[in-house]
This record gives C-alpha cells, sequence and structure tokens, in this order.
C-alpha cells in the first residue's frame, strides 16, 4: 500500500511539475512577442520617424534659405545646389515607411516641388517673385504637415509599444500567483498523502 501511495504522489508531482513547465514556456513564448513588438516599434519610430523628422526639418531649412535669397539680394546661395539638396531629401524620405495620409502629403510636396522648379526659370514673368514666395509657402506648409504627422505616428507607435509592455507585465504577475498556487497545491497533494499513509499505517498496526 505504501509502495501504490509513494507511486500516486509521485504521479501528481510529476503532473503538477509538468504543468508549471508548460505554463512557463507558454509564457515565455507570449514574453517573447511582446518583446519583439515593443523592439520593432522602437526601431520603427527611429528609422521612420526619428529621421524622418531630421528630414523634414533640413529641408524647411532649404525652403528657408530659398525664401531669403528672393527677400534679400545679397543673399549667395546657388538655387540649383538648393534644389539638388532638397531632390536628395526627397529620394531619401521616401525610403521611410509612409503611412496613406503621410504618403498622401508626400506626394503634394514633390508635386510643389516640381512648380516651384519650373517657375524658377520664368525669369522673365516680373511678378515671379510673388509666386515664387507663395510656391515655397505652399512647400512649408507640406513639410509642417509632415512633421505633425511624424509627431503623431511616433506617439501613436510608443502607445503600442507601452500597451505591450503593460500585458506582458500583467502576464508575469499572473504567471508568478499560478506558481505560487501550484506550488501550495503539491504541498497539500503531498501532505495529504503523507498524512493518509501514516494514518493507513496505524490502523493496519492497530488491527494487527
Amino acid at each position: 500500500m505504501t509502495k501504490k501511495t509513494s507511486t500516486s504522489n509521485r504521479v501528481n508531482i510529476g503532473f503538477a511539475l509538468a504543468t508549471v513547465f508548460l505554463l512557463v514556456l507558454a509564457t515565455n513564448r507570449i514574453d517573447q512577442r511582446h518583446f519583439e513588438t515593443v523592439q520593432d516599434t522602437l526601431t520603427t519610430v527611429y528609422n521612420d520617424r526619428v529621421v524622418a523628422q531630421d528630414y523634414v526639418y533640413k529641408m524647411n531649412n532649404i525652403m528657408h534659405k530659398k525664401r531669403l535669397q528672393l527677400l534679400d539680394s545679397n543673399t549667395t546661395e546657388n538655387q540649383n545646389n538648393l534644389n539638388k539638396e532638397f531632390a536628395t531629401l526627397i529620394d531619401v524620405f521616401s525610403t521611410t515607411k509612409l503611412t496613406p495620409k503621410e504618403s498622401k502629403t508626400f506626394n503634394d510636396l514633390k508635386q510643389n516641388f516640381e512648380i516651384l522648379k519650373r517657375n524658377e526659370k520664368k525669369t522673365e514673368d516680373h511678378l515671379i517673385n510673388k509666386k515664387l514666395i507663395d510656391n515655397i509657402s505652399t512647400i512649408e506648409t507640406d513639410l509642417n504637415n509632415l512633421a505633425l504627422i511624424q509627431v503623431s505616428e511616433s506617439k501613436l507607435k510608443v502607445g503600442i509599444a507601452q500597451k505591450s509592455l503593460d500585458t506582458n507585465n500583467l502576464m508575469s504577475n499572473l504567471e508568478i500567483g499560478f506558481l505560487v498556487f501550484m506550488g501550495i497545491i503539491v504541498q497539500l497533494v503531498v501532505f495529504y498523502r503523507i498524512r493518509k499513509s501514516s494514518y493507513a499505517k496505524a490502523e493496519q498496526s492497530t488491527r494487527l
């Protein structure tokens, strides 16, 4: 009877330990998925938002120089060089991940930049400076809209990362609670079996 009880205890304990092992394995996989989500979010925020915001800042700076050149004849900035710099920034900005709204604004920016370059060649028009200032203002509006999108998208991504971390924290607390619960159950099962075995032995001795 003692051997049978001992075997039963081992089976119960083995089952409990197997359950704990599977729980730890499952939560580990969940933790890994949440970690990957946070890591991907941080990478996206840097590559597609922080870097993109830097491109927008540099493009805005170029438009500011072009505006100054139109307003101040003493400036020595070369329009062609500025246009080349702006075109390069447009190319690198296009390599970032764009949202649908951002893509539309970016397309508007490219179209308005082409209009600006065409108007810059119309030197015979005495009203061209006013047109160019208007073109630059339109481009600056596009750039400001792109900058606002970077901020809103960064906030959204950070929110997703925080939600993933909160979920991971909750799962960790549940895991700890379950492990404590299973530990108590194992102790109760072992104690109950030992106590039952002791009673059985005592009863058997009394009969003898």
